[in-house]
């Protein structure tokens, strides 16, 4: 559920948000106040709530206890076993006096027994590596989890920040038109301008606003989203949070592919997991391969018996046992070859299932690189030209206001800084989540220190 909710999460941060991004302006993540905003989160902090409440958390630890509880279930087997028992039996037997049919008779009993398994063909030493194998399963299964929460959270947080810069740059944009329309008013006022330049104006400052409404939508399904994985439910959300942006410096460093292959083969918990799964396999095998051998039990028992009364004599009513049971099973049908070969068959599931995720990992670890390195490159460019569309965007302005240009070109240097700014914005926040995807690609996720793992470098540029 979780590794569904991040894809959908990162198709709609990837493809979506960049199209509705078009025609803003803005410096990139800026930190846009929020009126009467009650939780002003970083992303770190969206994380640590995450854990703290998310309810497949506590779903795991269960996962968690359950797995001890069959290790301890599995290791009881080692001990003996007592038990106490009492019976009551009647029954009628022929008579054996005249002028009767049949003689009732009650036989009471009581006592103790206790039985010991010696050896059982290893059954038990391998049943219990496997419940400690699917212990640590489960431990590795809540690590996962975690792994695929703070996935999803990250890819939810960038796409509500890119949401919340959105509405800035459309209210800048706003507000940059809303001035020219003012002064096209006092234009037309003096008899300088026409009436189509007052109207040019307050269409663009309709267009502004329109974008606004479809960026703080966007805001609000996306702090929804978000609000959701932090296990926060809250009357209009989107009016309560404010995003702080992460600092630039996560731009500037550098990743090592084999450094990041190397800590996933190591610690990735989802792999950890399919060599617990081979483990387990192993186990299961051996334990099926025990019932070839033998079952040797000791025992004992500790009783009375007597007819017709409860009043037990411990020298005539006792009675006492105890010795050595061997049993062996010859034949039966070949269960046990059946269920080895079983066993066997899925120990090579669960070894070309590691396989197969192996080439998974390495796959996604190396996409996720060529696109943060990609978005990387991309942002630098966008800078560039947002830098230059805005300075093309101001002096066009001047010549403008002189009369040596149209108001067709103010509107169209003015289209190209929004586009700019929502490009240079969304290639901004693809930097910052393709290193979100790496990280949890390599499970270094689950790190709050994950960069300094990396091996990364500050670029001299």
């Amino acid at each position: 559920m979780l590794k569904s909710a991040s894809l959908i999460l990162i198709f709609w941060l990837v493809f979506l948000l960049p199209c509705q991004a078009e025609n803003r302006l803005s410096t990139p993540l800026q930190s846009s106040s929020v009126s009467g905003a009650q939780y002003r989160w970083t992303l770190a902090e969206a994380k640590a709530l995450a854990l703290q409440r998310n309810p497949s958390i506590a779903q795991t630890q269960a996962g968690i206890e359950r797995a001890a509880a069959l290790l301890q279930e599995a290791e009881a087997a080692y001990w003996p076993t007592l038990d106490l028992n009492a019976s009551i039996t009647r029954w009628r037997d022929r008579a054996s006096r005249p002028l009767r049919d049949y003689d009732n008779n009650t036989r009471y009993g009581s006592g103790l027994g206790a039985q010991w398994l010696v050896f059982d063909g290893f059954q038990r030493k391998f049943a219990t590596l496997g419940a400690k194998y699917g212990l640590e399963s489960s431990t590795q299964a809540h690590y996962d989890v975690q792994r695929l929460l703070l996935q999803a959270v990250s890819s939810a947080f960038y796409a509500a920040l890119l949401a919340q810069d959105n509405m800035e740059i459309a209210r800048q944009d706003a507000d940059f038109n809303a001035i020219l329309l003012e002064d096209a008013k006092k234009r037309h006022a003096g008899g300088i301008a026409p009436p189509s330049e007052v109207l040019n104006f307050e269409l663009q400052v309709g267009k502004a606003r329109v974008d606004y409404i479809a960026s703080e939508r966007s805001w609000q399904s996306a702090i929804v989203v978000l609000a959701a994985l932090l296990a926060t439910s809250e009357d209009q959300i989107w009016r309560k949070v404010e995003l702080v942006p992460p600092p630039a410096e996560l731009l500037r460093h550098e990743i090592s592919l084999p450094k990041l292959l190397a800590y996933a083969l190591r610690q990735r918990p989802d792999l950890l997991m399919a060599d617990n799964a081979i483990l387990r396999s192993q186990a299961a095998v051996q334990a099926q391969r025990g019932s070839w051998y033998p079952r040797i039990s000791l025992f004992s028992d500790y009783s009375y018996e007597r007819e017709a009364s409860l009043h037990f004599n411990k020298h005539l009513d006792r009675n006492v046992s105890f010795g050595v049971v061997l049993n062996w099973n010859l034949f039966e049908g070949h269960r046990t070859s059946a269920a080895v070969a079983a066993a066997e068959a899925e120990l090579q599931s669960a070894l070309q299932s590691r396989q197969s995720l192996l080439l998974e990992i390495e796959s996604e670890l190396r996409r996720n690189l060529l696109a943060w390195d990609s978005s990387r490159r991309q942002q630098v460019l966008q800078e560039d030209i947002f830098s230059t569309a805005t300075r093309i965007r101001d002096l066009v302005h001047q010549e403008y206001l002189g009369g040596t240009t149209t108001i067709t070109r103010l509107n169209e240097v003015q289209s190209d800084v929004t586009k700019s700014a929502a490009a240079r914005s969304s290639s901004y926040v693809q930097v910052l989540n393709n290193l979100e995807q790496l990280a949890a690609s390599s499970g270094l996720i689950l790190k709050e220190d994950y960069l300094q793992e990396l091996g990364e470098k500050r670029s001299e540029n």
